[in-house]
């Protein structure tokens, strides 16, 4: 291969495979753990993000490299790269990298443990022959000074180590690391290919990692939907320590020296002042804090995405100015730093003033938003409508519906649609609820539309009729949207039950991720489960003041349903031996996995009973005729599983209570079963409770049927497994949602003004 052809397919190839790699890297990272939830004010976003990202960049990088090994050995195409025992250094010492980032992006190692692991890596490159033998001396005449073996071991760890924490520690913003090793890597080969006496596998080396990391950057740009996580920041700077030594010339100059220094100066001098800080104030130089460039760059009025790029400006001019320093001199090259230096600095302080007249003018439009009076008279009863649905809507509202009436000062008034009607009156009885109205809008294979259209007519004459202080509607269903665009349209304020649950999907779950978010737009008043929940929020551009964080009502409702004695309405389920088998209680029937993916739920179900005798399945089939027929033609004749309908919410809390776990797409069912203390694996391949994944109390376990299996026969087969999630602790609430929420109403209308203690765990 000639050098422009192999620079050319080795950044081509390793683009593809990192672009294409990092949707499965997102994927994985959901499934195990690996997700970077914002729980202090040093990260910059606001939603539970995958962090393994960097696997994505590796994949690509070594992918690229082993088609250069293969096409150069296999078609004697030829290849710039020395495969020499400084090429081993750098892979075992990448390894070494690339296993640490991946454990700590999953289980979050200890600086005190990681430093000298990296140290361990950055020694085997050493020892293999990679090292700095010379530094800029300004006053020898040559300027430089060579280095005695001892010394030069030394500074080539510190370098190492150095570069690899100072990417990490810039990996602070949406699209920066990456960006920031991207024009370094750039610059590099730049440098590597002008020069005539420079180690041209440098320059294959950084095309083949900026490649990779240019692949993964659509991803990581503001808004992220991927983090590289220490994964990808530590094996990055790894590399770009290791090649930038690699690099250097075979000519000492003092130049040669300058050039690594130049393009990798603002992660180092971002570093040095970090640990100098950390130092004079008396923590740990490896203690996280929020001092980096990028948050003061935030702090002083920045964006995120501006922030970012005066970083890259900043970068790339530095980048330019070792390309110019190499090839015209160093007078071009301080002319270049000065000019870039004036444009940074005026055009930061341009985006800083337009930021604040932006600002200034949003405080202006908009008052705090406590309601404190309404139509100008201060309230002193506050009327409540609440609407809901469906069977889940009606189970976690109920708590709730039971809570305002206890409520000397609220008038509460239920309205439902009936868009489930059946499994909807089981609810309404077992609570003994009575709606003053009732819509009744089921029908047969009924459509969205059909739901839309019918529940909006109804719910027009409803609230013209009671015209409520504020409408209450829950989670995520069709009801929920349209009685707040109902309420919306009547200029009555909203309030939103179980607000901020987010997939960043809007096709998945369907319709509901999208009824969530544009209930929260409308929303007045939003009651979110968790703190990340509130978090979302308030990435959306929701007032925190309009938030409250009261964890799920859904584990109210427990408190009442789930009994030790309980008998079973069901008789299918009078008859299982509860004691002596291990039952699998199960529910899936959401849109999404209409289709094969519930087909391929159907036959690992049918491989777990087939591969152990002591599980019995029990499988409450919904309604719809397209899960009736999958389920009876996959399962209808096997042994130990039963098909049964849908279980009133007692009779499903009940069954959960006695199962040994729930395999289940239902959203509802993550946040009650581990009360129950039992482990959840959701059949979806992704989840809008990342705290549950995180929290050890629920598994994604897709909807590939080899991989339901394997997640199944796990908690099965590994005890210790089963007891850890068994007795994970459970995100999601402590059975006071309800109460939260009703004060939090009469607070929020200055009934009250004592603000109501949020749920934490």
């Amino acid at each position: 291969m000639t050098s422009v052809y192999e620079y050319f397919i080795s950044f081509i190839l390793a683009f593809i495979v990192a672009f294409s790699a990092t949707p499965i890297a997102k994927s994985l990272a959901f499934k195990v753990g690996a997700v970077d939830i914002p729980k202090d004010n040093r990260r910059m976003h606001k939603q539970p993000i995958a962090r393994l990202g960097g696997l994505a960049i590796i994949t690509g990088f070594f992918i690229s490299l082993l088609f250069c090994i293969i096409s150069s050995n296999l078609f004697h195409m030829g290849t710039s790269i020395n495969f020499d025992q400084r090429f081993v250094g750098m892979v075992i010492g990448s390894i070494i990298i690339i296993v640490m980032g991946v454990i700590d992006d999953i289980k979050a190692l200890s600086a005190k443990l990681k430093f000298p692991i990296q140290i361990i890596a950055a020694v085997i490159v050493a020892v293999t022959g990679t090292r700095i033998e010379f530094i800029t001396n300004p006053f020898s005449i040559v300027g430089r000074s060579e280095l005695q073996p001892w010394s030069s071991f030394l500074i080539t760890i510190i370098w190492i180590v150095g570069i690899t924490n100072a990417i990490n520690f810039i990996d602070g913003l949406d699209g920066l690391a990456a960006g920031v090793s991207s024009i370094a890597l750039m610059s590099l080969f730049f440098v590597s290919v002008i020069r005539t006496d420079s180690d041209i596998s440098t320059a294959v080396l950084a095309a083949m990692l900026a490649g990779a990391t240019l692949g993964f950057l659509p991803y990581n740009f503001n808004p992220a939907k991927i983090f590289m996580g220490d994964t990808g920041a530590t094996f990055l700077g790894f590399i770009l320590g290791t090649i930038s030594i690699q690099g250097t010339y075979k000519q000492y100059t003092a130049i040669a020296v300058a050039v690594p220094l130049l393009v990798l100066a603002l992660p180092l001098f971002d570093t040095a002042f970090a640990i100098l800080r950390r130092i004079a104030s008396g923590k740990s130089p490896m203690a996280a804090d929020r001092g980096h460039l990028h948050h003061r760059l935030i702090d002083v009025g920045l964006t995120q995405k501006q922030s970012v790029a005066v970083i890259y400006v900043a970068s790339a001019a530095l980048g330019l100015c070792a390309v110019v320093l190499d090839y015209k001199g160093p007078i071009s090259a301080i002319i270049l730093v000065v000019a870039v230096a004036v444009f940074v600095i005026c055009g930061s302080m341009y985006m800083t003033e337009m930021n604040a007249n932006k600002n200034k003018e949003c405080h202006s439009l908009h008052n705090p938003c406590r309601m404190a009076l309404i139509g100008g008279r201060k309230l002193e009863r506050l009327k409540v409508m609440t609407i809901f649905g469906t069977r889940p809507d009606a189970v976690k509202m109920a708590p709730l519906v039971k809570e305002l009436e206890k409520c000397e000062i609220i008038d509460s008034i239920v309205c439902v649609t009936g868009q489930h009607r059946e499994m909807l009156d089981q609810v309404l009885n077992i609570f003994e609820i009575t709606p003053k109205h009732d819509l009744n809008i089921m029908q047969s294979r009924q459509t969205l539309t059909g739901i839309t259209t019918r529940a909006l007519e109804g719910l027009d004459e409803v609230l013209e009729k009671e015209k409520p202080d504020i409408v209450l509607v829950h989670g995520d269903t069709t009801t929920c949207f349209v009685s707040s665009l109902a309420a919306f349209y009547k200029q009555i304020a909203i309030g939103h039950v179980e607000a901020g649950l987010r997939t960043f999907d809007k096709y998945s779950p369907y319709p509901e991720e999208m009824n969530r978010k544009l209930t929260g737009s409308m929303a007045d008043i939003h009651f979110a489960p968790t703190e990340t929940n509130k978090a979302n929020l308030i990435r959306e551009g929701i007032d925190e003041n309009a938030i409250y964080v009261t964890g799920n009502t859904v584990n109210d409702a427990l408190k009442t349903t789930v009994k030790d004695n309980y008998i079973f309405d069901c008789e299918d389920l009078r008859g299982i031996d509860f004691n002596n088998k291990r039952v699998i209680a199960v529910t899936a029937h959401r849109r999404e996995n209409l289709g094969e993916p519930l087909r391929n739920i159907c036959r690992a179900l049918a491989t777990l009973v087939n591969n152990y005798e002591d599980v019995e399945i029990v499988y409450a089939v919904h309604l719809n005729p397209v899960v009736q027929e999958t389920a009876r033609e996959i399962l209808g004749d096997k042994e130990r599983v039963h098909l049964i309908p849908p279980l009133d919410v007692q009779d499903m809390h009940n069954l959960m209570a006695r199962s040994y776990m729930i395999m289940t797409d239902s959203g509802g069912i993550q946040e009650e079963a581990p009360t129950l203390g039992k482990p959840v694996l959701v059949l979806r391949k992704e989840t809008e409770r990342p705290e549950a994944v995180k929290a050890g109390t629920v598994r994604l376990a897709g909807t590939v049927e080899h991989e339901i299996v394997e997640h199944a026969s796990k908690l099965l087969d590994d005890k210790e497994d089963y007891e850890r999630m068994a007795k994970s602790v459970n995100p999601y609430g402590d059975g006071h949602a309800s109460e939260r929420i009703v004060h939090a109403l009469l607070f929020h209308f200055g009934i009250t003004d004592v603000k109501p203690e949020e749920f934490s765990v």
